[in-house]
């Protein structure tokens, strides 16, 4: 085993960079362009949040500012990450450093005190008030600065699938690859986002390279790193578990490379190496070593651990990760449907075509043992851990496949590239129309960025609102609506206590509040709050419709795909949408926003029934 050095391994990864860099033509320009498209329009719903997930990382790692600002002590510390929605691990840690220039600005600006004003915010209205309480740029730099960290992941995501790529068979490959990762547009919707799913991804990356170069040159140091890597992928995101299989997967390649090695060593007039296969495989230190990385990885990724709350990190060891497996988010329908619908919308229809043939196709080919035999092995082992994990869900979106899409890249480019070689006629039209497509298909959803119907919403309703009229709306989180951050707003989950406006000046009809009127929906159903809706879209009420941001659904009845239905399904990997069912980001489809104005006296007996 190599005498390990971080130092050395930090120098030998700057040096392969570079090189890369420097010697292939293609590479910048493929990353020139994923930071276009990761990046355009990069400010969308600013200051208000994309995700729930995204608003919840960035406030946890605030309040958690804001008690170590109001009560410097270990016991405020404690309790600032403790309260946190859940301990999301090494995505605080992360989010506590990028945010940290935040916090030093307001100092300097005389609004540290903001900070210190959080407190322990209250859940109503998905933490509207503490939403209000910190200063509007705070919201804005804070946002922006996250998605920018996420950009920058999303760059190292794209390098390092050309890395494998390049390493498991030649630079070619590793062109191809990237690039169509970077024309992938589920991952180029997770990047435009704040959350853990990116870098939880490239430390997954992360570790299948450094256990490829294991497989290749035996240098332990790489193998331990590799579980290092895996335990901090694990820390971002538990779903990143597979890892660990990737990791076990090369130890065994690496003693079957021996194995052959020495076969190769014994039928040659040499002295090759002919007692290795049994060592390789039992190296108890290496082994050891790599666990007890990942384990350190793991531990010390998640803040609650550090602070003496270990019993959060059980309890989202082992009760978050199998209380998902069974949580329904979605209607009932076929596992199937689930992995059809998250591929269609988060790869386009071509490119989930060759995704699939180009995993048979691989699959076969490990029986030829041909050359990048091993990166082929540890991709699949990789992909099919991961389809495996969620086959076990009863429902997941776009965001849970992510780390998929490098991996399904990786084969469909290996694989074009080997049949180029035996009919060069028919694969180079073939990888053209696959580029052609998967662009037009990412490039049309990167730029409904531009035109959101919230944000046009919340522009107008600056425009047009006065500074005390009424907004009132009836989601639970303020994420899912088009507020402006100083309007004053009526809503169902506001304290008891709150004052609330009995007739607002506005009110506020968005896509999820039309599900009300879907018959058969799984959720969101009740014949009151149908009435009431379609009164008002119908301008039966003293309120009619001043203004419509996005397209409306016919007869303002939301029309999603049949649970079950493949047919349903194929318009979502032709036009790029997010349909989701829970709390993935949304695009233009999803964010039609209605606004009615009170145009009539007020109604005495006005009782939204939300």
């Amino acid at each position: 085993m190599t005498r390990f050095s971080p130092g050395d391994y930090l120098h030998r990864a700057r040096r392969q960079v570079l090189t890369d860099l420097r010697e292939d033509a293609y590479l910048p320009y493929v990353l020139l362009l994923a930071a276009g498209l990761c990046t355009f329009w990069i400010w969308h719903r600013v200051p208000n949040f994309a995700t729930r997930d995204e608003k919840s990382r960035i406030l946890d790692v605030l309040v958690a500012y804001g008690r170590v600002i109001d009560e410097p002590s270990l016991a405020s510390l404690r309790e600032g990450v403790a309260w946190s929605r859940v301990p999301f691990g090494a995505t605080f840690h992360l989010y506590a450093l990028v945010l940290l220039p935040v916090v030093l600005a307001a100092a300097l600006l005389g609004e540290w005190e903001a900070f210190a004003a959080l407190g322990f915010p209250a859940w109503e209205f998905g933490f509207y008030g503490a939403w209000q309480t910190l200063p509007e740029w705070v919201w804005t730099a804070s946002i922006l600065l996250v998605r920018l960290t996420n950009v920058a992941f999303a760059l190292g995501c794209v390098y390092l699938t050309y890395r494998i790529g390049a390493a498991a068979y030649d630079r070619t490959t590793g062109d191809l690859a990237a690039l169509l990762l970077t024309l992938t547009f589920g991952f180029l919707t997770i990047a435009h986002e704040g959350g853990e799913d990116m870098p939880a991804l490239f430390f997954v990356l992360l570790a299948l390279y450094l256990g490829l170069r294991y497989v290749q040159t035996d240098d332990g140091g790489l193998f331990v790193l590799a579980g290092a890597a895996g335990g901090v992928a694990i820390a971002f995101k538990l779903t990143a578990a597979p890892v660990v299989l990737v990791v076990g997967a090369a130890y065994v390649l690496r003693a079957r490379r021996v194995r052959e090695e020495a076969r190769q060593g014994a039928a040659g007039d040499t002295d090759g190496p002919t007692a290795g296969p049994r060592a390789a495989l039992w190296r108890p230190k290496l082994f050891l070593g790599a666990a007890f990385a990942g384990f350190l990885g793991i531990v010390l990724g998640f803040p609650t651990a550090l602070v003496g709350e270990v019993g959060e990190v059980v309890t989202r060891i082992f009760g978050g990760s199998t209380a998902r497996a069974t949580h329904t988010t979605g209607p009932d329908a076929p596992i199937w449907w689930w992995f059809l619908r998250g591929y269609f919308s988060g790869l386009s229809l071509p490119l989930f075509a060759a995704g699939l043939v180009g995993t048979l196709a691989s699959v076969a080919s490990l029986r030829r043992r041909d050359a990048g035999v091993d990166g082929t092995a540890l991709v699949l082992t990789a992909l099919f851990a991961y389809l495996l994990l969620f086959s076990a869900w009863h429902d997941f979106r776009v965001h849970h496949l992510l780390p998929t899409f490098p991996l399904i890249a990786l084969v469909v480019g290996e694989r074009l590239l080997a049949l180029r070689e035996s009919r060069p006629a028919v694969v180079r039209p073939l990888i053209a129309a696959l580029l052609i497509t998967s662009g037009a298909y990412a490039a049309v959803g990167v730029g409904g960025y531009a035109d959101m119907p919230r944000d046009n919403a919340e522009a107008w309703l600056e425009a047009e609102a006065g500074p005390n009229d009424a907004i009132e709306v009836y989601r639970v989180d303020f994420q899912d609506t088009a507020v402006p951050y100083d309007a004053r707003v009526n809503h169902v989950a506001q304290p008891g206590d709150a004052e609330m406006v009995h007739c607002p000046e506005y009110v506020q009809v968005g896509y999820r509040d039309l599900l009300y009127l879907k018959e058969d929906s799984y959720y969101r159903t009740g014949p009151i709050q149908r009435w009431f809706i379609e009164d008002l879209v119908h301008e039966e009420t003293n309120y009619e419709i001043v203004a419509e941001f996005g397209p409306r659904p016919p007869e303002f009845v939301p029309q999603r795909a049949t649970p079950g239905s493949v047919t349903d399904l194929l318009p979502y990997g032709v036009v790029p949408q997010t349909d989701q069912y829970a709390d993935e980001q949304e695009l233009r489809p999803n964010q039609y926003t209605l606004i009615l104005e009170r145009t009539g006296e007020c109604e005495a007996d006005r009782d939204p029934p939300f």
